[in-house]
């Protein structure tokens, strides 16, 4: 939504009362004053109790002391045609006070006779039930690239030439700050060069940091920057080779030929096989933001808050993006339990997160993760572009999940210095946080016994002790690979050995 024509369409639309959702009263007022109408434009709030002339009108309006119970009488009694009056933080006035909400309702008409607004705004949406047919509201977008290249503009103006960015870096700092309101980018700005009186590559990150805490304290959304790729992840082949396929689908070209954005996928499957890992190497490879959607804190006591929660965390995700946006272990969030405690709610929250995914159209790419998605709606599933399943490893993929652990562990070259071959073989229907667990209890031997290098004998005996999840819960396991057997997912590794489950030996094909 561009801010700019909204507010116009309204007022062009005669329109006598706004609410504008919003932190930032200042970008408002500035939105307000640039429009191309002559309307004159005053200001008021509580603390003042009185109007300040942002333009003043072309009749006199007096601005003497002006309470919150005597506001709205003296726009009545004194304001002239052809005016605009921005009322900050006026939901506490009529909150505290029934009956302004009752001259608000009384005053509709003579402001649409005489060509005035009242424009309100308020960092909450907390509007009367009785004014819900006479309030227009309005959720005001957070600040695009080119206002946030405008803030910046004003932060590094008095700057030397030396202190200012590359053209590269300056456009990733605009690009970090997107989420951000314009006071909070302002201040990531400020404190990003006051670190080492520059900006330079490493401002990215100290804006990037602001913006991680504040989408945490959004309370819906994590967020987790792109580090590791492909490289941290063994095995999955098929699904690397799929999203290697779409990320140039991101690109500028991309929108050139008129290609659309890749939606998203569903990672079902074997607890253990790496599908949250799966999400973060995804965040590294594409060097896209991961934010990861926290569904059971949008559910609110409040009549409306669960459903605001889930919009407010969507306009976040779509603000920052392109962006990976992950919903971990989805058949909670939406499925069985989750449904049934939050009542109505979840599946108010649901059906939103559902039209939203179907109309989306910007680069917010959705991953969902799941052990068991049975009790899923079809709808949901069908809204993915591919559901892959991961399934236990094959003999390729433990040895290269081995190597990536024993590496982490200090194990230079493991394929030399242990009988690798035998580690893989024996590990054989064993997933690869089993394998990650084996190795750092090996480690810990190994620190034991006077801080000596990992050898076979530890992990060996890591191995014995450990029981896999393909033979504690053989059951469950063969009935989840039925999605995979039954031509419901595709398979996100190529497979190449057998791995046993339930005492005997499944071939894989």
């Amino acid at each position: 939504m561009n801010l700019n024509d909204e507010i116009e369409t309204l007022l062009a639309a005669n329109v006598p009362l706004i609410q504008l959702v919003t932190y930032e009263e200042d970008r408002v007022i500035e939105t307000i004053a640039a429009l191309s109408s002559k309307l004159g434009i005053y200001a008021w709030d509580m603390a003042e109790c009185k109007f300040t002339a942002i333009r003043a009108a072309s009749e006199p309006f007096p601005s003497q002391d002006a309470a919150s119970d005597k506001v709205l009488a003296h726009i009545a009694e004194k304001a002239p045609r052809g005016t605009v009056f921005i009322l900050k933080d006026f939901h506490l006035c009529w909150s505290r006070n029934p009956v302004i909400v009752r001259k608000l309702r009384n005053m509709v008409r003579q402001l649409r006779e005489k060509g005035q607004f009242l424009v309100i705004t308020t960092p909450v949406n907390e509007l009367p039930v009785e004014l819900k047919d006479d309030v227009a509201v309005v959720e005001v977008p957070l600040p695009d690239a080119d206002t946030l290249e405008n803030v910046f503009t004003g932060v590094t103006r008095s700057l030397d030439s030396s202190s200012r960015p590359t053209p590269a870096v300056r456009e990733k700092l605009i690009g970090s700050a997107l989420g951000l309101t314009t006071n909070q980018a302002r201040l990531a700005f400020a404190r990003a060069y006051a670190r080492k009186r520059q900006f330079d590559e490493s401002s990215i990150d100290a804006v990037m940091g602001v913006k991680r805490q504040l989408i945490r304290e959004s309370g819906a959304l994590e967020f987790w920057p792109a580090t590791a790729g492909e490289s941290g992840v063994g095995g999955l082949d098929k699904l690397k080779d799929w999203l290697r396929l779409r990320e140039k689908a991101f690109g500028q070209q991309a929108r050139q030929a008129h290609l659309p954005y890749p939606r998203g996928i569903a990672l079902i499957g074997i607890p253990g096989t790496g599908k949250s890992l799966s999400a973060k190497m995804l965040a590294g490879q594409w060097k896209l933001p991961l934010l990861r959607l926290d569904v059971g804190t949008l559910f609110g006591s409040l009549l409306g808050e669960s459903e605001r929660n889930m919009r407010r965390a969507i306009q976040l995700a779509e603000t920052v993006s392109p962006c990976i946006l992950w919903i971990d272990e989805v058949e909670k969030a939406f499925a069985g339990s989750g449904l049934e405690s939050a009542g109505g709610a979840a599946t108010r929250v649901f059906g939103y997160f559902l039209t939203w995914m179907q109309e989306r159209q910007g680069p917010v790419f959705v991953l969902a993760t799941a052990n068991d998605v049975s009790a899923l709606p079809p709808e949901f599933m069908a809204r993915f572009d591919r559901t892959f399943f991961l399934d236990l490893p094959n003999r390729l993929e433990r040895r290269q999940i081995f190597a990536i652990h024993l590496k982490n562990a200090g194990v230079a070259f493991p394929e030399r210095t242990l009988r690798f071959e035998e580690l893989v073989e024996r590990s054989n229907g064993y997933v690869g946080r089993e394998i990650e667990r084996m190795v750092r209890e090996a480690q810990f031997m190994a620190f034991a016994d006077d801080n000596r290098e990992i050898e076979m004998e530890d992990l060996l005996k890591a191995l014995e002790e450990t029981i896999p999840i393909s033979r504690s819960h053989a059951e469950v396991i063969e009935q989840l690979r039925k999605w995979k057997t039954e031509g419901r997912a595709f398979p996100a590794s190529s497979e190449e050995t057998a791995a046993p489950v339930a005492g005997r030996r499944i071939l894989e094909t």
